[in-house]
């Protein structure tokens, strides 16, 4: 039932993102001032949030387990996303299902549905999970994306450390410092910051219907474009939870690592498409494959919790 109930209301806010950009309610710039908001200030409130519960030394290990897991995790689909692209044969076609095999949509839609699903302690574990994840996101889409023989310019040192930690990023330090140490909040500042970070969940999930509303379906409508939800919204995860399942470990870490592979492809796909590569097909099928791959997940993300919760 849960798992239906959570269908029904990722597909009401996506629509109700779609609807708000196909009737001119918003701009063209709205999406954009909307996901540094949320990125940059609602986010890191909802992630020290999840950190304020009492202190538990199992769930810490758990946590610890969880980060290990994502640096094992992230090598073994990123060797998965090379082995497509070679089949699919070394075309952008090829890079966009690598990043894709490595990348899922992590924050407007990962924690949402994992709070719904497992509630504080699941929240807590996922964004555990994505932190090494979210380190290395925007440096590697430069190189994973990019036509073989372009120039790679090495970012300096200050230029990396700002993409290691970026504001999630930092919210998780200092979560994990407030969670080991017992420290609270004072209660006014507590409310404030729950407060804000109860609005990424519904507003994140909005902005992929904006997302998807800005695109002509009719351009969208070609066979290749349904690789992505393939690979991204099928089979990773049916390898994921394959290989949870031989591993001895805890159920909710089990879950939480299954989760983060049934979520569609990250929604900067085609932001970075655009970026790094010249070729306007390709600019086209990203949007395609980040279209489809949202639109699967309303129903493929419940069959993947469902089936999830009867193994573990």
């Amino acid at each position: 039932m849960l798992a239906f109930q959570l269908s029904v209301q990722l597909i009401i806010l996506i629509a109700v993102g779609f609807s708000v950009w196909r009737l001119g309610m918003v701009d063209e710039n709205f999406d954009k001032s909307l996901t540094a908001f949320l990125l940059d200030i609602a986010l890191p409130c909802m992630i020290i949030d999840s950190f304020i519960a009492p202190f538990s030394s199992d769930e810490l290990k758990n946590c610890v387990l969880l980060v290990l897991i994502s640096i094992v995790y992230m090598a073994l689909c990123f060797g998965i996303g090379q082995l497509v692209y070679v089949v699919v044969g070394k075309n952008y076609t090829g890079r966009m299902l690598r990043f894709g095999a490595m990348f899922t949509n992590f924050s407007f839609i990962g924690i949402p549905v994992v709070q719904a699903l497992y509630g504080q302690t699941g929240l807590l574990y996922f964004v555990m999970f994505v932190t090494p994840i979210r380190m290395v996101y925007y440096s590697s889409a430069k190189p994973l994306l990019s036509p073989q023989g372009s120039s790679l310019d090495k970012n300096s040192f200050l230029q990396q450390l700002r993409g290691w930690l970026s504001p999630p990023v930092v919210a998780v330090l200092i979560g994990l410092t407030l969670y080991i140490t017992s420290f609270e909040l004072p209660v006014p500042v507590g409310k404030t910051v729950s407060a804000i970070g109860a609005v990424t969940a519904p507003l994140g999930m909005i902005l992929c219907g904006i997302s998807l509303g800005k695109n002509k379906i009719r351009e969208l409508a070609k066979s290749r474009y349904l690789l992505m939800p393939l690979l991204r919204n099928i089979l990773m995860p049916a390898m994921t939870l394959t290989l949870m399942y031989f591993l001895p470990v805890d159920p909710l870490v089990a879950k939480i690592v299954v989760i983060y592979a049934s979520l569609p492809v990250a929604s900067l796909l085609a932001a970075f498409t655009i970026q790094y590569e010249p070729n306007p097909e390709a600019r086209l099928e990203s949007a395609g494959s980040v279209f489809f791959s949202v639109l699967v997940c309303s129903v493929t993300i419940p069959l993947w919790a469902q089936l999830a919760e009867y193994l573990f």
